[in-house]
């Protein structure tokens, strides 16, 4: 279970993408809803990953959620409505989603050592992206 750092959405492969390459975009939304899948059950989030999540409001993960969606559409993955109403029916989610569009990072945590972690996952999976960090 990870959260890929922010800045690395944009960049991250999906099977619409590339050919062979395992569908990170795609995957990054489904560890969005186990993650809240965990809070609904267990009131939190145990996998030390993203144990950081515990620390935020829920209107956090739901504006990375937001993230992530507004990828996949302009990718040309259908979403759920439901889905995307629940996130956007959270008015603090929607405004740090707003903020994050202009640069806010939304987790303290996903810092440059934290995004050259990512970077070295996704090179360990065979993923070499065209990112470069300010």
């Amino acid at each position: 279970m990870r959260l890929w750092h922010q800045y690395l959405i944009p960049h991250l492969p999906s099977v619409k993408d590339y050919k062979g390459c395992s569908n990170q975009l795609g995957g990054q939304h489904t560890e969005i809803r186990m993650i809240f899948g965990s809070f609904k059950k267990h009131g939190k989030v145990n996998h030390s990953t993203v144990n950081y999540v515990n620390n935020y409001s829920l209107s956090y993960l739901r504006a990375y959620g937001l993230i992530v969606i507004d990828e996949m559409k302009k990718r040309g993955y259908n979403i759920s409505q439901i889905i995307i109403d629940e996130y956007m029916n959270d008015e603090d989610a929607v405004d740090l989603y707003a903020s994050a569009k202009n640069g806010l990072l939304l987790y303290k945590e996903h810092d440059d050592i934290y995004l050259e972690e990512c970077l070295v996952n996704l090179r360990g999976k065979g993923i070499e992206l065209d990112f470069k960090s300010n």
